[in-house]
């Protein structure tokens, strides 16, 4: 620009181009083309017209080929046209036909118009949904997490939560957490093709939805909507909020050390950002305050959305189950069979014959075993040898009158058993009644297994005796009648 600028002030001055030329040490042609066009002057030869002698009788079978092409899934590659060509017949270059398919392309793309119509949104009619990849700080090390983003398309309200991964049952729980944090659902959502949501992308606008999404939109009565298939711009609403909040709440990279510790943290930051930012089409008002008109027009549910994904699983003879690359305990009733798995976002309920013989809290690491030591309690009366080694046993953490019970009676010879029959009563009556009773043996300072289940028995006993003491049977409305007739015909030795 320097050398254009220097030109152009000494040709106006009235300097000769051969001066100018000489001085600068360019040649005249650059000069002369610098002064007559007032621009970078062409360096590259660009040709006119292109001729295609061998290709002039194949190029409506190449173009109905590129055609055929920009609608296929996935697309040729020009060698593989090139050898279709070659099939039909055509014996010139590959040169040739490359230049005539990157002439095409380009023809095909300014056809193409990259302009976009401003869309418009009335009252509680709709939603976007999206994911997007985040980096935290958790517990000292960075890792990557996923980050769920909704978006009311009237008021711009939002919504984020950050989850481990983006699998179907997170799907569901963000979707539970974010109606509920606006007080009722919209009547339409829209979203990309994402697997946990869209089952197969027909043609056009149809879709075959997931059974179990399709049960989610069904609960709060959603038609969903998928976008065309890389058009951002179908959803570009929640598309700019995932950038806006990369900057707001994700740099620098928010601390915690737990996930649950940073979602505390995200979502004070998204309510002060509602209530704090203008609405970018009603300027004087926020988007809390635009968000008031809307909330009325929202649908709320009447219950929760049970969201889970089932999953059939074998259970070991170890009483344990696989899951998520994890292993988990259930209860011994279970052992050998095939039972359920309902994964949530955060926990896990193991099933059997339609009632709970596990709870666990979901983990997210791999290949460990996850033990509840109350699992194996009813196998202690036929095994009490478990108890010492026993992998679910092992540093179980004991209320204190059961550590005292099981000390004292360690100490003596088959005490350990002892204190094993004792432990299996916890799974008979409950954890309360075993450390009551050992909690009275002590306070008496008679520590026996003998002792401490005579204490469980009889105070069920008193238990039982309450319940029929209370029990109010109805009034007699006829009074019986004696007859002793019976009783005389007994004495007398008549026979009946």
């Amino acid at each position: 620009m320097e050398t254009k600028r220097k030109i152009l002030s000494r040709y106006r001055r009235g300097e000769k181009i051969r001066a100018i030329s000489r001085d600068m040490n360019l040649s005249r042609n650059t000069v002369r083309s610098i002064i007559r066009c007032e621009g970078t002057p062409r360096t590259s030869y660009e040709r006119k017209v292109q001729p295609y002698p061998a290709l002039g009788e194949y190029v409506e079978t190449l173009e109905k080929f590129l055609r055929d092409n920009a609608r296929a899934r996935p697309k040729r590659t020009t060698k593989q046209i090139f050898e279709l060509l070659q099939a039909s017949g055509y014996t010139g270059s590959y040169s040739s036909v490359g230049r005539y398919i990157a002439s095409w392309n380009k023809r095909s793309s300014s056809e193409r118009s990259s302009a976009c119509v401003p869309l418009y949104f009335s009252l509680g009619e709709a939603y976007q949904f999206d994911w997007s990849s985040e980096k935290v700080i958790l517990s000292g090390e960075t890792i990557s997490v996923k980050v769920a983003h909704f978006i009311l398309c009237y008021s711009r309200k939002r919504f984020v939560y950050i989850y481990v991964n983006e699998t179907q049952e997170m799907v569901f729980d963000a979707h539970v957490r974010a109606f509920t944090f606006f007080g009722g659902s919209p009547m339409r959502g829209i979203y990309d093709n994402m697997k946990t949501a869209v089952r197969k992308v027909l043609k056009g606008r149809a879709r075959e939805w997931n059974a179990a999404f399709e049960r989610l939109c069904a609960h709060y009565r959603i038609k969903p909507t998928a976008c065309t298939p890389g058009c951002g711009n179908e959803k570009g609403r929640v598309e700019r909020q995932v950038k806006i909040d990369r900057q707001q709440f994700f740099t620098p990279m928010p601390v915690g050390t737990s996930l649950q510790e940073l979602n505390d943290i995200l979502s004070s930051r998204v309510i002060a950002y509602n209530q704090t930012h203008k609405h970018p089409e009603f300027r004087d008002k926020t988007i809390d305050e635009v968000f008031e008109e809307e909330q009325p027009c929202l649908v709320s549910a009447p219950v929760l959305f049970d969201g889970y994904k089932q999953t059939d699983v074998k259970v070991s003879i170890t009483c344990l189950v696989r899951y998520d690359r994890n292993s988990y305990s259930v209860h011994c009733s279970g052992a050998g069979q095939i039972g359920q798995v309902k994964a949530y976002a955060d926990h896990l309920i193991l099933t059997y014959e339609g009632r709970e013989v596990g709870y666990h809290t979901r983990r997210f690491t791999r290949g460990q075993t996850y033990y509840d030591w109350r699992h194996y309690l009813p196998l202690l009366e036929r095994k009490p040898g478990a108890l010492r080694n026993g992998a679910p046993f092992m540093d179980i953490s004991l209320p204190s009158e059961l550590s005292i019970v099981r000390e004292q009676l360690e100490s003596h010879p088959n005490g350990a058993r002892d204190f094993a029959h004792i432990l299996s009563y916890v799974a008979l009556e409950s954890l309360e009644s075993v450390v009551t009773a050992c909690a009275q043996a002590i306070k008496a300072r008679t520590i026996s297994k003998d002792v401490i289940l005579n204490i469980i028995l009889r105070k069920q006993e008193e238990v039982n005796s309450e319940a029929g003491e209370g029990f109010d049977y109805p009034p007699l409305h006829l009074a019986p009648q004696v007859n002793l007739t019976l009783y005389d015909h007994l004495l007398s030795g008549a026979l009946l």
